[in-house]
């Protein structure tokens, strides 16, 4: 679950994210895990703990009263070991599953529902010799070692404290019966649990707290990583802006070959030529078939006058259709009126010859 140092200074990117997350690289901290389990379990025994030992009690009772009078054998053994078994199941049955799904609920909340396979791959480097006893010697292993005692020892000085505290509560003479004292020592040993549940919950929060830290250092991107991120996402932009360019160049090449089609040209005069088509009865509106600024500007008014196709001067239209219809495109109603003189010219220019 660790990850590389990084010396990056800007946030991670939400890919840098998932990557890490394939990898394998979550924030983890078993030790909250297993003590919200443990405070939990506490609880319950704490809220339904009467009730648990009236029914051991009431069951105990009951196998006294059955208890045969002649000397036991192995049988009899073998038959209160499965009864003490299953009152057991019956009634705290339920606290271990609880427990189970408490601890799976939390880890799982930690790390997300994403089960990655690519982190349980085998990394035969690890495996050499020279790496393990790295690790075994290593700075972050000995901090580890020397943290656990610590907690270990916390725990420890926990408990006597609470025992300490309680410790007036160890005296016969403040029991009456063998209930009174079961009762006083079920209670001094929630007690002590609860109050170890709750400090090792807060050394499991500022462990994971430290991870999510330490975790986040190591998700640190440096502008070059950023920049190759976004230029592996979007391909790189020279390369898009070359593809561009020969898609431009095909489509006018393309348009070109269209020129002999077009029934007028209309230049800007020179930097801009629209060659628009209209054939009567069967189309709806005009089109344009092929248009280009400068050089193939020049090859469309060159193809037109080799074909005998009218070249007109337009300033004005010529550049507002360059701008506004692609090739392939009928004229837009806007500028039906001006077309329609510009052909109406042409065909009574074609009568009259």
């Amino acid at each position: 679950m660790a990850g590389p140092e990084n010396t990056g200074t800007e946030a991670p990117t939400p890919k840098r994210r998932e990557d890490a997350r394939e990898e394998g690289q979550v924030v983890f901290s078993p030790d909250l895990t297993a003590s919200i389990a443990l405070l939990a379990g506490c609880l319950v025994l704490l809220w339904s703990g009467s009730t648990i030992a009236v029914r051991l009690m009431e069951g105990f009772r009951r196998w006294f009263a059955e208890v045969p009078s002649e000397a036991w054998g192995v049988h009899h053994v073998s038959e209160s070991a499965h009864w003490m078994t299953s009152e057991l199941v019956a009634i705290c049955g339920f606290l271990v599953p609880g427990v189970m799904v408490i601890g799976l609920a939390f880890g799982f909340a930690q790390v997300g529902f994403h089960v990655s396979f690519q982190a349980l791959e085998i990394k035969w480097e690890r495996l050499l010799p020279e790496n393990g006893f790295s690790k075994i010697v290593s700075m972050e292993s000995g901090i580890a070692g020397l943290m656990n005692v610590a907690k270990v020892s916390l725990l420890l000085g926990v408990s006597a404290i609470c025992l300490w505290i309680k410790r007036t509560e160890f005296s016969v003479q403040n029991h009456a019966s063998v209930a009174s004292l079961t009762e006083s020592a079920w209670r001094l040993g929630l007690y002590v649990c609860i109050a170890m549940a709750g400090v090792s919950l807060g050394l499991a929060l500022i462990d994971y707290l430290v991870k999510w830290f330490r975790n986040e250092q190591k998700l640190m991107m440096s502008r070059e990583e950023i920049k190759q991120e976004q230029k592996d996402d979007s391909g790189d932009p020279h390369l898009k802006a070359a593809i561009r360019k020969k898609q431009r160049e095909a489509r006018r090449r393309q348009s070109v070959r269209d020129v002999p089609k077009a029934t007028v040209i209309l230049t800007n005069p020179t930097h801009l030529a629209i060659a628009i088509q209209y054939e009567p009865g069967q189309m709806k509106a005009p089109r344009i078939v092929a248009k280009g600024a400068g050089v193939f500007a020049k090859n469309i008014v060159r193809i037109a006058k080799e074909n005998n196709i009218p070249v007109l001067e337009r300033k004005p239209l010529a550049r507002a259709l360059f701008k506004s219809v692609d090739v392939g495109q009928e004229i837009p109603f806007d500028f039906f009126r001006a077309i329609a003189e510009i052909l109406a010219q042409i065909y009574k220019t074609k009568q009259a010859a």
